[in-house]
């Protein structure tokens, strides 16, 4: 049974990404005759084309991007990938604000398109960063700057993981560490008083899809190590970090679930359930109004919830592409084909389908779809990392 859940965790991550990818060509065109135009048979992996959205409601995203990329969701998950290999299978929220600030910030891996919610949510650490270098600019002591700037990337770290007596004990050593002079240890500690006013960043106020991007292989984490118990606690500190909103909030746990519900049962309907026992108020009637609606084609259902990114309409389109679909590549195509945010939803749909019906087969994510990814070698080493 643990075997079964490993490769189920491998396989939904795996599926996660390559629907990412294989939407990103064609992300963001809000005109579905017009897809099945351009793409009649195989719109997976096309290469992003500005021709394609000449005419069409539609925005180019990813002019830098080529076939077998992710997009930025897809590349949010994978950052919540590495930063749990690196921590040995352990999620902390402020390693993982760090991993994701250091990719999408200034200087970082990522080049291409930054969405509303990862804009703003770097915009929030940055402005805690000015509000914190401003306690060392109006500080009146006669500390050197050099003194306040090293202090302060000692005491910044701190703040996001530690508080009250532990924050000051742990402070206290790393300064002491480095400067053995008790002059410099008080300085250093009134100036942490100041820190601790500071208000800490927080997510964008943003209810959007890429709220779920990091998810699947967190979830798999978490149901891999048994961790049912702190579960909802952690899945809600993950969506914080990048959407800080209720509505953010309570579609992460639907979402959350959904995946929990593929890795531990192994069908779409045990996954459409187990979204569905966790949802409340609204999110219950428009899940509803997606299963009832089965016997409409994606395109349809998606077209009367929404095409864009919030997540009340993408995550209803993707139950009913998950209820319905027979295969992992009959939902992707159908995800693509229903236009708009795709990539938003294909992170879930690609999920959920992955851990059902795993790689190759009739159903299963094709192999020669797994080739086209162009992170898959990197992807394949930390997914032995976490689960073999």
């Amino acid at each position: 049974m643990a075997e079964a859940i490993q490769n189920r965790c491998k396989n939904m991550i795996l599926g996660a990404l390559v629907a990412d990818a294989a939407a990103m060509g064609l992300h963001w065109i809000y005109d579905q005759s017009h897809i099945r135009k351009i793409a009649p048979d195989v719109p997976e992996f096309s290469a992003p084309d500005p021709k394609n959205y000449e005419g069409v409601m539609g925005f180019f995203a990813h002019p830098n991007r080529t076939a077998g990329a992710q997009s930025q969701y897809g590349e949010q998950a994978v950052v919540m990938l590495r930063t749990l290999a690196a921590s040995g299978g352990h999620f902390e929220e402020a390693a993982f604000a760090d991993a994701f600030q250091a990719h999408f910030g200034y200087g970082g891996g990522y080049v291409g398109y930054i969405d509303h919610a990862t804009r703003a949510t770097l915009d929030n650490m940055r402005h805690f960063e000015d509000a914190a270098m401003a306690c060392i600019e109006t500080d009146p002591s006669d500390a050197p700057a050099r003194i306040g700037k090293s202090v302060l990337g000692k005491a910044l770290p701190l703040l996001m993981r530690h508080s009250g007596t532990a924050l000051n004990q742990e402070f206290e050593e790393q300064i002491r560490a480095t400067y053995d002079d008790d002059a410099i240890v008080t300085y250093a500690m009134l100036l942490l008083d100041k820190l601790k006013k500071v208000p800490l960043p927080t997510g964008a106020h943003d209810l959007q899809l890429p709220a779920i991007a990091k998810l699947p292989p967190l979830v798999a984490l978490l149901v891999s190590r048994n961790q049912n118990a702190a579960f909802d606690g952690i899945v809600a500190s993950a969506v914080k970090t990048t959407n800080d909103h209720p509505t953010a909030a309570h579609y992460g746990l639907i979402s959350a679930h959904m995946i929990r519900g593929a890795l531990t049962y192994g069908t779409s309907a045990d996954a459409v359930r187990a979204a569905r026992s966790i949802a409340q108020g609204e999110a219950v009637t428009l899940l509803d109004k997606a299963i009832a609606m089965r016997d409409e084609s994606c395109e349809n259902v998606t077209q009367q919830f929404g095409m864009a990114c919030d997540l009340p309409f993408g995550v209803p389109s993707a139950a009913h592409n998950i209820a319905t679909a027979p295969s992992f590549s009959d939902a992707i195509r159908r995800n693509i084909y229903a236009g708009g945010d795709t990539c938003g939803r294909a992170i879930l749909v690609g999920a959920v389908m992955g851990a059902i019906y795993g790689c190759g087969g009739a159903q299963g994510i094709p192999a020669e779809w797994v080739a086209h990814l162009e992170k898959r070698t990197e992807v394949s080493n930390l997914l032995k990392v976490l689960f073999e």
